[in-house]
């Protein structure tokens, strides 16, 4: 077995147990002993899983130069999802803050988003494929979100908890995301030519982001819609 073999079945393991983990915090009472402790699980999964995705995307470039468009994707895919891990877990930590972030490791985290993004729409116009175009604009509107937060003042006492939220699902649609992309190419025949590959890329980020906004949406009217919340 070779060290990329081995790195590529360390990607499976970990993605596999955050694609378990990730439903336990999700429906569990938020801050409570099992949300947590599960969620550190989900958390650490998602740090393995995203950097054995970066070395075994550099790793392919490596042994196949000529094809290099799968492996990059699959780097892009892995630091938006490391970035959202981070930030998830970030906010926590600094639910006090009242001015504008000095934090070197979160603005490194929307640094790698911009940088990353940027790439991969350049690669685009220079002719890769449109999934490529798609998910490096996604890692531009998340870098700019995560600039737009840490350099103001929070608007909101409740800031952590609209942030934490947003990064942890952006992590577990990567999950997903990734999930159905390997198990696709075991359906049958049949559906695959009912469902496009590209679907099955997109459709979890589209869900996703929809019940991103509803559940943001929820959490505001109900932590500030009343006199206690303002």
């Amino acid at each position: 077995m070779s060290f990329t073999d081995v790195v590529i079945r360390l990607h499976a393991l970990t993605g596999a147990i955050a694609f378990g983990a990730m439903w336990i915090p999700m429906f569990s009472r938020k801050g409570g002993a099992v949300h947590r402790k599960v969620g550190r699980v989900f958390t650490w999964a998602m740090a393995c899983a995203s950097t054995s995705a970066v070395c075994a995307s550099c790793l392919r470039l490596a042994e196949r130069p000529e094809a290099p468009q799968g492996p990059l994707l699959l780097a892009l895919v892995a630091i938006q999802s490391a970035a959202a891990t981070w930030w998830g877990i970030a906010v926590l930590r600094r639910k006090g803050r009242d001015a504008r972030s000095r934090s070197l490791p979160d603005w490194i985290a929307a640094a790698a988003l911009l940088l990353s993004g940027a790439l991969a729409v350049a690669y685009f116009l220079q002719g890769a494929m449109l999934l490529i175009a798609i998910f490096g604009a996604l890692n531009i509107v998340f870098g700019l979100r995560f600039a737009f937060v840490l350099g103001r003042a929070p608007s909101s006492r409740f800031w952590w908890w609209y942030e934490h939220l947003f990064g942890m699902l952006v992590a577990c649609i990567g999950t997903l995301t990734a999930f159905f992309v390997v198990n696709y190419r075991h359906t049958p025949a049949a559906f695959r030519s009912v469902i496009p590959g590209l679907a099955v890329w997109i459709a979890p980020g589209l869900i996703g982001g929809l019940a991103i906004a509803l559940l943001t949406h929820h959490y505001r009217a109900k932590l500030e819609g009343g006199p206690r919340g303002r």
